[in-house]
């Protein structure tokens, strides 16, 4: 009878224990769906904006201004450092959290995508304080000719410092990658993919607001109302809303202040790069130039000549700001405002494009082995199977005659644009003796 019993008992606990490894297996299988998804949407995201160049014929490295765990606040500073094995022409792209893209290198502050070999560069800003949290990535690309950007993304960057240029990094990505399909894997190469996590910070107090106050550099004592708060970077909460003044002072730098509206339940972003006290020192300017022989002027005064072999350095300036202009006939002129800062030596690169000056004219005629005349000189003969072009013809105005036996000739006068192709359709007709 207890046998009986004991088995009827014993399959009610087999059961009652199946169904619970099913229900864990459930739950667990639920659980490690959950976990994965954001790991796999952003290993997916990382594949999809990663472009690679397998055999690139040299470098281009990016790194942050943070080692170990690259994790930053919303609303704190960032600097992005870069460094290319050749001289080259850079781009930087960043993809923030929600899937935009925006320009970092160049940008208003550094307009030349040029980059010299073994140089470090830098890009600095703030993570908006509004900013979804999650991971943000940035990847670059260098190459061995310049390359144009759309006449919507120059306006965006001479406007914006680091602009969005589109909403999908998805979209964007295969722009990219039909540029870099077009250029010879010899000619450009990827960096390395940089990313970090931008983490949330509390919202402030209700009916409060918050400001984040950085400079540069750190440890500037920083003034609300002219009540002082602590030294930068800094976060100051409980601010009621509405108007305030807000200082930043630093001994060997000019005060910085600004005006700052705070709203209820809102962070604002207060950054400053202070600016040295002037001092009666002298620093030196050491200036490097893709072209040989270019002048060299300083505040409008003549300096010397570039030259690609060397850097040409410029000596015992004193402190302060200073227009520097490189120049060549020939190439668009190089203009920059320049900090010298005493007893520093400051590294300058400059790269001068060419300036286009000449246009071109492409004859279409019907008669074969009529002349053509430019103001009076004779520069080629037609042909009526095929089109001819007159290159290296300057920007002006000039008189096209076309002239041959037995057809009227035909004068015209034209317009060549420098950079562009003048296109001529000549229809000569025969001289007709009439009786």
């Amino acid at each position: 009878m207890s046998t009986r019993i004991l088995f009827p008992i014993r399959r009610k606990m087999l059961t009652y224990v199946l169904v619970a490894l099913t229900l864990l297996l459930c739950f667990i299988l639920i659980g490690v769906g959950y976990s994965q998804t954001p790991v796999q949407g952003e290993a997916e995201k990382m594949k999809s904006i990663q472009i690679i160049n397998p055999r690139p014929p040299f470098s281009l490295k990016l790194w942050l201004d943070k080692e170990g765990r690259t994790t930053y606040e919303a609303g704190e500073r960032i600097e992005i450092y870069f460094q290319a094995s050749q001289d080259s022409f850079v781009r930087i792209y960043g993809y923030d959290s929600e899937g935009r893209v925006k320009i970092l290198f160049p940008n208003q502050y550094s307009a030349h995508d040029f980059v010299r070999a073994g140089e470090t560069k830098s890009i600095e800003g703030i993570i908006d304080a509004n900013t979804r949290p999650g991971i943000e990535y940035v990847q670059g690309f260098a190459f061995t000719r310049s390359i144009s950007f759309s006449p919507s993304e120059k306006g965006l960057i001479s406007k914006q410092f680091m602009p969005e240029v589109s909403p999908d990094y998805k979209k964007y990505t295969q722009t990219i990658r039909g540029i870099i399909a077009t250029i010879p894997p010899t000619a450009w190469t990827s960096s390395n993919l940089l990313s970090y996590t931008v983490r949330p910070i509390p919202p402030p107090p209700t009916n409060y607001g918050r400001i984040i106050a950085h400079s540069k550099p750190n440890g500037a004592e920083a003034y609300l109302d002219n009540n002082y708060m602590g030294t930068t970077p800094i976060n100051l909460d409980r601010i009621t809303p509405g108007q305030h003044r807000i200082r930043f002072v630093m001994a060997g730098y000019q005060d910085w202040s600004k005006d700052v509206s705070v709203s209820p339940s809102r962070t604002s972003t207060v950054s400053a790069n202070l600016v040295p006290i002037p001092e009666y020192g002298r620093g030196s300017l050491s200036i490097y130039c893709n072209e040989d022989r270019a002048n060299i002027y300083l505040n409008g005064n003549y300096q010397g000549r570039t030259s690609v072999r060397q850097l040409v350095e410029l000596k015992n300036i004193k402190q302060g700001y200073y227009e520097l202009m490189i120049t060549k006939e020939g190439y668009r002129d190089w203009i920059s405002t320049i900090l010298v800062i005493s007893n520093q030596t400051q590294s300058i690169s400059t790269y001068l494009a060419p300036e286009i000056s000449q246009g071109s004219i492409t004859v279409y005629c019907n008669v074969s082995g009529a002349k053509i005349f430019v103001n009076g000189t004779y520069t080629a003969a037609t042909s009526s199977s095929q089109a001819i072009t007159l290159e290296e013809i300057k920007e002006g105005l000039y008189e096209i005659t076309l002239t041959n036996d037995g057809y009227r000739t035909w004068v015209e006068e034209i317009w060549v644009y420098a950079g562009e192709a003048t296109p001529l359709d000549v229809r000569m007709n025969k001289i007709t003796m009439e009786y």
